[in-house]
């Protein structure tokens, strides 16, 4: 009865492919290129090419943490025999959040190295996000593992359960950038912004789940 209750992955895999992909893709449009009336030689468009800074900052941020979810919501994929109402009604809210990626990372881009708190702001609003993006994330992985219910028969539950306890680690992560951005300055929340970058580009391996033995 429980096997007849799942759905199959191969609808809400692509549905979750396009959503990435729009998103992601949705993110180089905050570059502008320079007008060309307010360059009148090589030298103004150097110089208008080098003030775009913070957006080029922003893309690279906004797009390698998008990456970063979609190559871990793929690995979560890889495990899953199907997914049931549930699973979808949280995939559907974090995929929410994944879609407006693309609006707080252009908030960041407008308004980084501009006065008044507003630089702040941006970031609070920003790291803000991303923090429900993590909890969201972490809800999804802690919900499809549950019980293994939904997983391959056969993996390594040992590795996997390193690999769960990380994942739901990593809103904790996204607070300390959260803090960064309220009580210190937008400089210093973008400085931790990298650092979680890094922490997130590091591959966690997860033993034979990765193989999704079953398939």
């Amino acid at each position: 009865m429980a096997s007849r209750s799942l759905t199959d992955l191969v609808g809400w895999e692509a549905f979750l492919h396009g959503v990435f992909a729009i998103a992601i893709t949705l993110l180089v449009l905050d570059i502008r290129v320079p007008a060309l009336e307010a360059n009148a030689d090589g030298s103004a468009l150097v110089h208008s090419l080098v003030e775009l800074w913070p957006r080029y900052l922003a893309y690279v941020l906004g797009f390698m943490y998008v990456g970063t979810y979609w190559l871990n919501t793929n690995r979560v994929l890889r495990l899953l025999r199907g997914v049931d109402h549930w699973a979808l009604v949280i995939g559907l809210i974090y995929l929410m959040l994944v879609a407006a990626v693309p609006f707080v990372t252009g908030l960041l881009a407008e308004y980084i190295q501009q006065g008044g708190g507003r630089d702040q702001v941006a970031a609070v609003v920003f790291n803000g996000w991303m923090l429900l993006l993590a909890a969201m994330a972490a809800a999804f992985v802690r919900y499809v593992t549950h019980r293994r219910r939904l997983l391959h028969p056969g993996l390594d539950m040992a590795a996997l359960g390193t690999w769960i306890r990380l994942a739901t680690v990593a809103p904790a992560i996204w607070l300390i950038a959260l803090a960064a951005a309220f009580f210190a300055s937008a400089t210093v929340a973008l400085i931790v912004d990298v650092a979680i970058l890094l922490l997130f580009l590091r591959e966690v391996p997860i033993g034979d789940g990765e193989a999704a033995p079953g398939k």
